[in-house]
């Protein structure tokens, strides 16, 4: 079905296999990640369970944090960024499963999900990375774009069926063990969370297929003799010329600072909302929702950056962010912001995520170091990934108070928005600007 959609958009077969793969992730990410695992460890895990989740969210970032140039570099050579991108792949989906077996306690779910997610965002560097083999410059934007929007729709729609399980035991089963009595089955929310997130997994793979299929390496080095060796050694002579990449660097420091906060909201979001009082309905009900607005926003924001240019739109999308965590906090004493959050999050989640990431596939002067420098790219998201759920865990254990961990992302999003400033656009947007003004 999306295939032929996207096909008859104008997407070329390369760019459709590379966009299905998000429709295939993007069902892991709201299934798992964002709605039931944090539901499940609040079950099963005794005291806070939004210090767990943010402390095994963190756990992973640093090991991806650590070994992403590293692979990055490596995956630079011929024949190899497929390869590390199936690794991590396989990893993410064979961690994902383990994650929905009914009988393993909280500390080894905790572990089996910090795998999972090593899995999944390994194979996201990868996948990142390719975007430079599937198109050019001229369409950067709106393939990124697209990968987010159609990723939107091939969450939320899945995610209808998958859940229906685990919203049966929600509505209807005991209200102190969650379990539904069905003549002489039961259904226990154990099992329920284990479907959800199997079937998620499991779509992830079936959409994984035509990237496997399809996307090939076109930009590369030749393979040397040891490939470990020489990955080092470009790594040491890119941290050399740092001088040189001068803009990269300093778009990346950006980036740290400001998707810091929008990781944050996605990986703790239904954990923090919980604990001011939304109940698990309500935290369903806003997270379709979220999706459902984020598909045409995110089209919406690639559409935008032809008129107003990347910096801008990224700009948009910090202020709109600062929102977010403002309306966040006051959840607590008013629950009804959790609505205006949702539509915040919508509109700005899915574009702040695209256009920084076709803004950094232009700034790369070679396609060919293209895993190297998204290797940077991913260290940035995933420190600033343990930054964000370390911040939010320690304020809340100090004070006490879950609105003030929120409002702890506020100064990282400013100081995103001053870097910013101080990266030069590349020559793909330069030159359009000067046509614009013709």
């Amino acid at each position: 079905m999306f295939t032929k959609i996207l096909t008859k958009l104008g997407f070329t077969k390369e760019e459709t296999s590379w966009i299905l793969y998000d429709v295939g992730n993007s069902a892991q990410v709201l299934t798992t990640c964002t709605v039931i695992f944090p539901l499940l460890i609040a079950k099963i895990t005794p005291g806070d369970s939004s210090v767990y989740v943010g402390w095994a969210n963190a756990i992973y970032a640093i090991i991806l944090a650590l070994i992403s140039p590293v692979l990055g570099t490596m995956a630079d050579y011929k024949d190899k960024k497929m390869r590390m991108f199936k690794f991590f792949l396989y990893m993410g989906i064979f961690g994902g499963f383990a994650l929905a077996l009914p009988f393993i306690d909280y500390k080894m779910a905790l572990l089996v999900f910090v795998i999972a997610m090593l899995g999944y965002n390994g194979s996201i560097i990868f996948y990142d990375a390719f975007i430079v083999d599937v198109c050019d410059d001229e369409r950067v934007d709106k393939v990124s774009a697209a990968g987010y929007a159609w990723g939107y729709i091939g969450s939320v729609l899945p995610f209808l069926i998958f859940v229906i399980s685990f919203a049966a035991v929600t509505l209807f089963g005991d209200k102190v063990t969650g379990d539904l009595v069905i003549g002489s089955f039961t259904l226990t929310y154990r099992m329920a969370c284990g479907i959800t997130m199997g079937l998620a997994v499991l779509w992830w793979w079936i959409y994984s297929r035509p990237m496997l299929k399809n996307v090939k390496q076109k930009n590369y080095h030749e393979p040397v003799p040891h490939v470990i060796k020489e990955s080092f050694a470009h790594l040491w002579h890119t941290f050399r010329d740092v001088k040189k990449n001068k803009n990269i660097f300093l778009f990346c420091i950006s980036y740290f600072f400001y998707i810091d906060c929008v990781n944050t909201v996605i990986k703790m979001a239904v954990s923090l909302a919980t604990e001011m009082g939304i109940t698990d309905t309500m935290s369903l009900v806003v997270v379709i929702f979220i999706n459902i607005i984020a598909c045409p926003f995110s089209i919406l924001f690639g559409k935008l950056v032809g008129n107003f240019g990347s910096k801008k739109m990224i700009y948009a999308g910090i202020i709109g962010y600062i929102g977010v965590v403002g309306c966040g906090a006051m959840i607590q004493s008013n629950p009804s912001f959790i609505w205006l959050v949702a539509l915040l999050v919508g509109m700005f989640q899915g574009g702040i995520q695209s256009v920084s990431r076709s803004y950094f596939a232009k700034l790369i002067p070679d396609k060919a170091d293209s895993n190297e420098f998204f290797g940077f790219f991913s260290v940035f998201s995933k420190f600033s990934a343990i930054l964000g759920p370390i911040a939010v865990s320690i304020i809340i254990m100090i004070t006490g108070e879950t609105r003030y961990g929120i409002l702890g992302l506020i100064p990282m999003m400013v100081l995103g928005m001053i870097f910013l400033m101080f990266v030069k656009d590349p020559e793909s947007e330069q030159k359009f600007r000067k046509k614009k003004k013709v």
